[in-house]
């Protein structure tokens, strides 16, 4: 690779001018500018110099705030059903984000929730060419500069009029950086020394991770997929900050699917996640996995049917995390309720964050403390995955302590303030706020053998003749053969619990067949009566968190539209194994389609 892509120049120190520097300084910074090894970092300084000086309507306002962010990407994918591929390709593509503001920090076109997208710079993506041709790629942010200037002064135009006969909370719409910020990442785009592996070695995974299903004649339907890919992002802002990151991603999922003798579908899948593709599993382990993963479902649909279960629970492993990620995490975020018209107030209103009300409050018992740490990559439960050195607003990187001792300390936040929250917790990632590496700990841990025996006890005092465990939660989201297998695929899902059994006195566990819980929600977290002291580590990449409508109300103009698993920023949960006092179980209330008519030909 070329060494230009080495090169950061310190002249970015100065950053790329924002208004109201003299002219002087102006051409000190174009030159420097345009002294940049690198073609696209240069365009993108030059085109935010020219737009910041001289971008303006008529006589209406100048941007006060603009951003550049180019992602280029390299990727590998392969597909498959039941053993044979399906589908194969490798891509580059090199992609721009833009944020522009207009107003002033405290009132701006941000943090306005539109009724329709048509036309809008949100609903569409720029594509920069691959070439390092400077001309060009000043041509493509100039006409994107000018598309998302006209749409941000349409937009404040629009919330203006949406604030004339209400009132407004007193919050600034932005805050601006006290100081630049400067950084190269460590891993930059060489060091990363990232080669794409064979398309023929993804394939082969693809065709031998299938045929292990090709084993378990009760498995109806299955699926494989596999990635692996780069990213290089490369951001400025007209405040100066400026940063340069290289990330690698590598995952194999896999799903699979079938139905019991009434119907009841089910299915579950699993995802293997690693840096590069020569970090992920051995084959020879990726297939014991896929093993346990079919035996698992031909043993729920042997099972009995369920109906109703309400005592204590035990979440143990992925189940723990999947269940933090999904019931308790989204509370952590600090999201905004965003302007907007009567016809959309109700639905804006209804997003707000409660815990918001609860800086100080208890939402957690007293042996649990929450933080959220991209500084780190390992802890007792492993790899961290989740880190991160600069956020996507060019936020160093930083621990935050969420909930001390049960109670609410913090909420992850942005440069996009809310009531209470006066700065930004460098978790910017993407267009949304978002967690790292959320890691939950235990002061008055047990062991694994102590928990069960608690467990048990607690068994006994409801008077019941068994408890629940529960070790996965897959999505209940219906799979069929036009699905492209991936972690969104059966993201973790609160109402499906895919791996649950019921646990008797004496040890004996029977698998459930399918349930889900019910009437659960972050309250139900400050029912845990003890948890393990020891912790897993478990990566999500897509954690469902409900953050479209932030989504849809931030600056981030068009962007990466391609390759989800280098788009998503991907979670890692590191948490103990969970007792909760009492939660409730129960079947299902969804029709179940007739199983085939005949059996699957193969095993025919």
């Amino acid at each position: 690779m070329s060494a230009r892509f080495l090169t950061l120049a310190f002249a970015l120190a100065s950053g790329c001018l924002a208004a109201g520097q003299t002219a002087a300084a102006e051409a000190n910074e174009q030159q420097s500018c345009a002294a940049h090894a690198d073609v696209v970092m240069r365009a993108m300084c030059d085109e935010m110099e020219r737009s910041m000086r001289s971008l303006q309507l008529a006589a209406l306002e100048k941007p006060y705030f603009l951003s550049y962010r180019v992602d280029e990407r390299h990727e590998v994918r392969a597909s498959g059903h039941f053993g044979a591929l399906t589908s194969s390709d490798t891509s580059k593509a090199r992609s721009l984000s833009i944020e522009l503001r207009v107003g002033s920090p405290d009132l701006d076109n941000s943090n306005y929730l539109p009724t329709g997208f048509e036309g809008s710079p949100l609903a569409s993506s720029y594509r920069l060419p691959l070439d390092d041709d400077y001309r060009e790629l000043r041509r493509q942010m100039w006409t994107a500069t000018d598309s998302a200037y006209k749409h941000a002064l349409e937009t404040l135009s629009k919330k203006r009029a949406a604030l004339q006969n209400k009132t407004r909370e007193e919050v600034p719409d932005f805050l601006p950086a006290q100081t630049p910020h400067v950084s190269r990442s460590a891993l930059a785009w060489e060091a990363l020394a990232w080669e794409a592996p064979p398309v023929a070695a993804l394939e082969t995974t693809v065709r031998e991770l299938g045929a292990v299903f090709r084993q378990l004649p009760a498995v109806e339907a299955s699926w494989a997929h596999a990635q692996a890919g780069a990213v290089r992002s490369l951001y400025v802002n007209s405040e100066g900050s400026s940063y340069t990151t290289a990330n690698a991603s590598a995952e194999v999922a896999i799903a699979a699917k079938t139905q019991a003798p009434d119907g009841t579908v089910l299915q579950d899948g699993d995802v293997f996640m690693a840096q590069t593709w020569q970090d992920l599993p051995s084959p020879s382990a990726m297939t014991s996995r896929v093993l346990e993963l079919g035996k698992s479902l031909d043993a729920r649909r042997q099972a009995a049917p369920f109906d109703l279960y309400n005592g204590p629970v035990l979440f143990e492993g992925q189940a723990a995390a999947a269940l933090f990620a999904q019931a308790f995490a989204a509370n952590l975020l600090a999201t905004r309720v965003p302007v907007t018209d009567s016809r959309m107030q109700g639905y804006a209103a209804s997003t707000r964050n409660p815990f918001l009300d609860k800086i100080g409050a208890r939402v957690l018992p007293r042996f649990l403390n929450v933080r959220d740490d991209p500084t780190i990559s390992k802890n007792d439960g492993g790899a961290l995955r989740g880190g991160y050195a600069v956020d996507a607003e060019g936020v160093p990187a930083a621990p935050t302590t969420l909930i001390e001792r049960g109670l609410l300390r913090a909420l992850l936040s942005t440069r996009n303030p809310v009531a209470g929250i006066s700065e930004s917790t460098g978790n910017r990632r993407g267009a949304e706020v978002w967690p790292s590496n959320l890691i939950v700990t235990a002061t008055q841990g047990l062991s694994n053998a102590e928990l069960r025996d608690e467990f048990m006890a607690l068994v006994g005092e409801f008077g019941l003749p068994y408890g629940v465990v529960v070790r996965r939660l897959t999505s209940a989201r219906k799979l069929d053969n036009q699905d492209r297998p991936s972690s969104a695929s059966f993201r973790a899902s609160v109402d499906y619990l895919a791996r649950a059994f019921k646990v008797y006195p004496d040890g004996t566990e029977e698998p459930i067949r399918k349930g889900e819980l019910s009437g659960f929600g972050a309250s139900a977290f400050k029912d845990i009566v003890a948890a393990s002291q020891s912790v897993s580590n478990h990566d999500f990449a897509q954690l469902d968190l409900a953050l479209a409508l932030l989504n849809l109300s931030s600056l981030r103009l068009a962007g990466p539209s391609y390759g989800r698993a280098l788009e998503e920023p991907v979670v890692t949960i590191s948490v103990p194994a969970l007792l909760f006092e009492d939660a409730t179980i129960r079947r299902p209330s969804q029709d179940a389609p007739k199983p085939p008519a005949l059996a699957h030909p193969f095993f025919e």
